[in-house]
């Protein structure tokens, strides 16, 4: 029985077809996987600093806001209760200790006396005024963590 030179070559190039085009259908597959991921965790990525940049934003309003006056209307914190409730939903333990942290080194300023103006420049000078310091390295640690490889 002998095979025919012809059968072979057209066989031979039919397997090779297919192998090709199932690569070719492999590598398309993989890379529109991995856009997919990528642009998932860059959507979280921008999610979580619009988050978190808007706790900051409301938290430092209320520190300041502590520093001369007491909480007369607890619904001055109602948006700062929101934010961190969105956080909780998101967030790793660590940006969320010290985002409970930091709300209630605001609270504690709010219980204290007020400052004056003196009182409280000499405050920033010596840097004992930051309640958002450690939150904002937990946020930024974890924003590193989730950002895509290059």
């Amino acid at each position: 029985m002998t095979v025919d030179s012809t059968l072979i070559t057209a066989s031979a190039a039919a397997v090779g077809s297919l192998f090709g085009a199932a690569a070719t259908i492999a590598a398309a597959w993989m890379t529109q996987r991995t856009q997919i991921i990528r642009g998932h965790t860059e959507w979280k990525l921008r999610e979580r600093e619009s988050l978190y940049g808007e706790f900051i934003k409301e938290a430092s309003r209320l520190a300041v806001d502590a520093l001369d006056h007491s909480l007369d209307e607890p619904e001055k914190v109602v948006a700062l209760y929101g934010t961190v409730g969105r956080i909780r939903l998101i967030s790793g333990e660590q940006v969320l200790h010290e985002v409970e942290e930091c709300c209630r080194q605001i609270f504690d300023l709010y219980s204290q006396p007020n400052l004056t103006p003196v009182q409280f420049r000499e405050a920033l000078k010596a840097h004992r005024f930051d309640p958002l310091k450690k939150f904002s390295a937990a946020c930024r640690a974890e924003l590193l963590q989730l950002a895509p490889i290059d």
